[in-house]
């Protein structure tokens, strides 16, 4: 579905086309796509981003745009091998302690006002950043995205318990907004399931003999 498409099921959902509501739905867009960007973490919106090179006297790097949550950060030593460490967070204050290390704090990163802080980078060394990808907004010229062709009930449900709030309507708004919640967690339960490899999990019970 596209964003015409959303909007029209929506109002046809909470009886709804006046011109007071088509005003504030651009609005409303922005509130839900802000829940689902807070909410999902799944492989859909996982991309690789361009390598970024370290200079050896900078500990700062901006993050991607669209940056919604980290995947993956890796520090890659440029060779004919090249040989990646993964990287773990640690809250800034953590980050200064472990520093003290060098060796040690080598191996870890935090985030600072939209930046990646990690310790002074050796020579030929650049970030390998795997990130999840902020939906991206919906607009009259940008009227689709993955989540509207794969589960456009999201936004429509979004849309439908801003709808009530809007309307003072709690009954709709709880309603609506529970519809909304639920897609979520099912998009995230059978993100769960796709990235399943191997046998399914068993339970082995061992005969206790006494």
């Amino acid at each position: 579905m596209n964003y015409g498409e959303v909007i029209t099921a929506a109002k046809a959902y909470v009886d709804r086309y006046d011109d007071e509501l088509a005003a504030v739905i651009p609005s409303f867009t922005r509130v839900v796509e802000s829940k689902i960007n807070t909410a999902l973490k799944v492989a859909g919106q996982s991309v690789q981003a361009t390598q970024i090179w370290l200079d050896e006297n900078e500990t700062y790097y901006g993050l991607p745009s669209d940056f919604g949550g980290m995947s993956d950060i890796q520090i890659v030593t440029r060779g004919e091998n090249p040989v990646g460490r993964t990287l773990v967070y640690v809250n800034p204050e953590e980050l200064l302690r472990v520093m003290s290390n060098p060796s040690r704090g080598r191996c870890y990163y935090t985030l600072v006002a939209d930046q990646i802080r990690i310790p002074p980078p050796g020579p030929d060394e650049m970030i390998e950043l795997t990130y999840y990808q902020m939906v991206p907004p919906l607009t009259e010229l940008d009227d689709s995205n993955w989540l509207t062709e794969k589960h456009p009930e999201t936004y429509i449900f979004g849309l439908c318990a801003e709808m009530g709030a809007f309307a003072k309507d709690q009954q709709v708004f709880a309603g609506y907004d529970g519809r909304f919640k639920e897609t979520l967690f099912n998009i995230t339960q059978d993100d769960a399931v796709t990235r399943w490899s191997g046998p399914s999990l068993r339970i082995s019970l061992e005969e206790t003999v006494v």
